[in-house]
């Protein structure tokens, strides 16, 4: 039989699955909304949905197979679930998720375990996409790399001598929640002046707002809704107020950056998440704030680069998470 693990991106926007192989590719995908602001017992209701879709279609399905081999049977080992927030010492419960409000003290693992009767393995979202960019995609060649995921909010994973580092409880990797400013804006964890609060799309949509009330004018200023998509259309475009915003955030980003290459020095960092459709407008600035801020021998080796894997990375990590656990994959 060929092993599969099922992995689950759980996000505030989208709920994204895949039947992944020993090799980090994809067989399968869904996708659902998210019911974010919802009971637990719903969300996670959805997530079984996910799951029981995958293994009734592994019941009626073969694997892929080389030319003149017979298909094998799919045999699935298990289920690796990447959740956003806090996940307690042991891996078992989301202790809480700023996008998921009614998140708090939830033991997924073993309610997925119960229900299904398979391994499971419980990782931070953050955590698991770069797990994937680790295990096949832009940091396979390293043996220390940070990600951080761009979107809604910041999340951040760290791989050290080839191995997820996690902290002592846990909770490694929050590089979204690095205070830069002692008073500033509000963040969704309750704290002021994370990193996330200037440099995630949601900040960059409250300060794009901001820079309309001002008086700066925009093509976007009687759009309707703003969004980080509309605001990196309308840069690349040539909208002089969405330009602003972008080069404003890749400088934050920037920032970031250095703070993480003079901590820990890594053989690369990888950018992820939907912001990075900005592509060059975001990652100029980034290098432009490295250049000047960060110790040359902090950065002349520490290659900056965008995700091989997109928004797969999620989907595969999780899986990978639960088949190295396994001992099935490296």
């Amino acid at each position: 039989m060929s092993s599969y693990a099922i992995g689950i991106d759980l996000g505030g926007t989208n709920i994204k699955a895949g039947l992944v192989n020993k090799n980090g590719k994809i067989q399968s995908r869904l996708s659902i909304k998210t019911n974010y602001n919802a009971d637990p017992q719903i969300i996670s209701n959805q997530i079984f949905g996910l799951i029981e879709e995958f293994i009734n279609s592994a019941n009626s399905t073969t694997a892929e197979v080389g030319a003149g081999l017979k298909p094998a049977p799919i045999s699935i080992a298990g289920i690796g679930l990447g959740s956003p927030g806090l996940i307690d010492k042991k891996g078992e419960t989301i202790i809480f998720s700023p996008n998921l409000p009614k998140w708090r003290n939830i033991p997924i693992k073993r309610m997925v375990t119960e229900r299904f009767s398979m391994p499971c393995v419980l990782e931070n979202d953050a955590n698991a996409a770069a797990w994937g960019e680790k295990w096949v995609g832009a940091g396979k060649e390293a043996s220390s790399m940070v990600m951080l995921t761009l979107g809604t909010g910041i999340g951040g994973g760290i791989v050290i001598d080839n191995k997820l580092w996690r902290g002592a409880n846990n909770v490694a990797g929050e590089i979204g929640h690095m205070v830069i400013q002692m008073d500033g804006p509000p963040c969704s964890c309750g704290n002021y002046g994370c990193f996330e609060a200037f440099a995630s799309a949601t900040a960059m949509v409250r300060r794009f707002k901001e820079l309309l009330k001002s008086g700066t004018s925009s093509s976007l200023k009687d759009s309707g809704e703003i969004t980080a998509k509309a605001i990196n259309d309308a840069a690349f475009q040539g909208d002089g107020a969405s330009l602003d915003i972008i080069k404003e955030t890749g400088q934050y980003l920037g920032i970031a950056l250095v703070n993480i290459m003079h901590v820990l020095n890594p053989d690369v960092i990888v950018l992820t998440g939907g912001m990075i459709g900005s592509g060059e407008l975001l990652m100029n600035p980034i290098k432009e704030v490295i250049s000047q801020r960060a110790f040359e021998a902090s950065y002349k080796d520490t290659k900056i680069v965008f995700s091989k894997l997109g928004n797969d990375a999620g989907i595969i990590g999780a899986a990978g998470c639960l088949l190295k656990e396994l001992g099935i994959s490296v």
